[in-house]
């Protein structure tokens, strides 16, 4: 069974496994994000699949918007930021994710939490300068394709 990552818009990250048949784990991806599924490429070696609507009525996901960004090398999230439950996959499907890529995503939530705690004292003064330090904490990670 080829593992994936599941990123939650709370930051929380769980390893998952996903059926062989590619049928049946295209379904498992499509069940999991409310059977709206799309694929985005932001790593050679990985697929992010994001709910197809969710821009619409989900919350946004900082954890998976920042991976994605520093995967680009570039902020993604001043063009848009993805939004609900994302899951991370192998760019090839019959393979596991990288161990590396995980370690990589955790690193990211744990840089945006904190800044959580360091908001506690010192907030920012908007959501553009929320943002825009959690790049500068995550583009300093030097992690990457």
């Amino acid at each position: 069974m080829p593992t994936a990552l599941q990123i939650e818009p709370n930051g929380q990250m769980e390893a998952i496994d996903l059926p062989d048949d590619p049928a049946l784990r295209t379904r498992a991806i499509t069940t999991r994000l409310s059977n709206s599924a799309d694929r985005a490429v932001y790593h050679p070696q990985a697929v992010m699949w994001v709910h197809g609507n969710g821009a619409r009525s989900l919350p946004p996901n900082l954890t998976a918007t920042a991976l994605a960004s520093v995967w680009r090398g570039l902020d993604i999230g001043s063009s848009y930021f993805l939004h609900g439950r994302v899951l991370i996959t192998a760019a090839d499907e019959e393979a596991d994710l990288r161990d590396d890529l995980a370690v990589q995503a955790q690193a990211v939530a744990d840089a945006i939490t904190n800044c959580g705690r360091s908001w506690r004292t010192a907030p920012p003064a908007s959501n553009e300068a929320a943002w825009a330090e959690i790049l500068g904490r995550v583009f300093t990670l030097r992690i990457g394709p």
